[in-house]
């Protein structure tokens, strides 16, 4: 029985180095979260986003409407990719391997949330124009998601950065929803996204190259 399989589905524990979704109690709470949002999302996405986004538009300071720019995914994509390419040459691999883990984390996240964008477009087209154009609005956050993305990333790099990160995620999804760009379903929508990139993709490198996978907060265990 490898180390993963080993861990008791109600066990919140794992060992140091290990990502949380080895454990079958985080894959579970990843899991019924997600699904618990389908819920929440419908019921933004019918009754909240128009006036809770007017709301924010006239009540939200424009000083920080700025703060929406730290989730630039272009910006993101650019900065990990110059230190990955930097850090391959000079060798140092562990840095190397934090961005590039960052850069697939993002680039993920776009992906999915391009993919559900594609999917509304084709539902809103299939409908026809019968009285549902709201549904142009389906479009997960791509800033939300990664700055999530990448806040959940210098959690796992920088423990003690949590909570700045959390309250970083926070300013960048009410800047992105007082400025018109997107509507709170999907500023929720992307974070989430984000979030699940994060920790998803370092489970993922884990199981297949763990001696090359970046050190969480320890040096990674042997293989499964």
């Amino acid at each position: 029985m490898s180390r993963v399989e080993a861990f008791h589905i109600l066990d919140r524990r794992v060992p140091d180095g290990i990502p949380l979704f080895a454990s079958w109690w985080w894959r579970t709470l990843f899991a019924g979260t997600s699904l618990g949002l389908v819920p929440v999302l419908a019921v933004a996405w019918a009754f909240i986003d128009v006036p809770f986004g007017h709301w924010m538009e006239a009540n939200w300071p424009t000083l920080f409407t700025r703060v929406s720019g730290l989730g630039s995914p272009a910006a993101w994509l650019l900065v990990c990719a110059s230190i990955y390419l930097a850090a391959a040459a000079l060798r140092a691999r562990h840095a190397a391997r934090w961005a590039f883990l960052l850069l697939a984390e993002i680039a993920v996240a776009i992906l999915v949330c391009g993919f559900i964008h594609l999917l509304a477009n084709g539902f809103e087209r299939f409908m026809d124009g019968s009285g549902a154009p709201t549904w142009s609005h389906l479009i997960p956050s791509v800033r939300c998601a990664t700055i999530a993305a990448a806040a959940w990333t210098c959690r796992l790099r920088w423990p003690a950065s949590r909570v700045f990160g959390a309250v970083t995620v926070a300013m960048v999804i009410a800047a992105e929803i007082a400025l018109g760009t997107v509507f709170l379903s999907d500023a929720i929508a992307g974070a989430w996204i984000g979030v699940v990139a994060a920790v998803v993709l370092p489970w993922v490198w884990w199981r297949v190259q763990p001696d090359t996978m970046p050190r969480i907060n320890r040096a990674v265990p042997s293989a499964p």
